[in-house]
């Protein structure tokens, strides 16, 4: 059974059909079958991804560094809808680099502020 994914995109089936060919995706995204049709009511691209089950060994990987393919693959949506519709990708002002594996396994359970630490927030 396939991982499926989908997204609206507000702009007309050629457009959305040729920026995603122009568009680089990562793995699995780019492996992924990949099919567009007129959303209801004139609104738009709906695009949908069908993506293979993964291996054995692949289910390791991901495991290992957390990156399951229909999450890479609701991202990827995400991030060229946002391009599409307004020219911009959004990045969080508190993690401006986007998620990564690093950033994951460095991070740490909550902590009292040290006492340096309370003076500079003036707590």
């Amino acid at each position: 059974m396939a991982l499926k994914a989908a997204i609206t995109v507000g702009r007309d089936r050629e457009e959305v059909q040729r920026r995603w060919r122009e568009a680089e995706h990562p793995d699995p995204v780019a492996q992924a079958e990949v099919t567009f049709t007129a959303a209801p009511g004139d609104r738009g691209t709906e695009i949908h991804l069908a993506l293979q089950p993964l291996g054995a060994g692949a289910k390791v990987v991901e495991k290992v560094t957390g990156m399951a393919p229909l999450a890479v693959a609701k991202d990827d949506l995400r991030r060229f809808k946002a391009l599409v519709e307004t020219g911009v990708i959004p990045r969080s002002e508190a993690v401006p680099e986007g998620e990564t594996v690093g950033r994951k396994l460095k991070s740490h359970p909550a902590q009292p502020l040290a006492p340096s630490e309370r003076e500079k927030a003036a707590v």
